[in-house]
């Protein structure tokens, strides 16, 4: 009976939890939807190196279809020594600037083995990147995946020299006292 009872108790704080993350990660996306205004004069770039011109192409074709964007969305350019730019001609909402990171970092059907690839977004944050701190608005931040990631869903982001943990699950930003800063990203400029 006991046994029952608590099996019970476990399913029903699951519960609770799960609605109260829901509920949380809806928020903090309502919020980042409510206060991104598109800016065609926004810095935002992500740097890639790693994949060629075509195979960039092909990720981020792939990934503006699943997004149903338009294929103006995201444009590639050819840097010198084989770094690619991804730029955004008309802005891009934060949520998907940090899915689109992960997303070169991990496409789909891609081989990955034997590849060192790096990818960072470099942003000037606005309110919709959903920081802790209002202050961080108009500074500088950094997007990428971390090194020696096993979660695949998050990226981190840091600005001056402080680094936090973006899970997709709720867009909330958590300080971290590791930046895993990839040393694939160090020399993209």
């Amino acid at each position: 009976m006991n046994i029952a009872l608590f099996a019970i108790a476990a399913v029903v704080a699951g519960v609770v939890a799960l609605r109260f993350a829901t509920r949380k990660a809806t928020k903090q996306f309502e919020a980042m939807e409510d206060a991104f205004v598109a800016n065609p004069n926004n810095t935002h770039i992500v740097l890639v190196r790693g994949w060629n011109r075509a195979e960039l192409d092909e990720i981020l074709d792939d990934f503006l279809a699943s997004y149903e964007l338009p294929e103006w969305t995201a444009q590639a350019d050819e840097r010198p020594d084989d770094v690619l730019a991804v730029t955004f001609p008309q802005d891009i909402q934060p949520h998907l600037l940090y899915f689109l990171v992960n997303y070169i970092q991990y496409p789909k059907d891609f081989e990955l083995e034997g590849r060192s690839i790096g990818v960072v977004g470099r942003v000037v944050l606005t309110a919709a990147f959903g920081a802790p701190d209002p202050s961080f608005v108009g500074k500088q931040a950094e997007i990428y995946v971390p090194s020696n990631d096993d979660e695949y869903d998050e990226v981190y982001t840091k600005v001056d020299s402080r680094a936090y943990v973006v899970s997709f699950t709720d867009l909330i930003w958590k300080p971290t006292d590791q930046a895993r800063t990839p040393p694939e990203i160090a020399a993209l400029t």
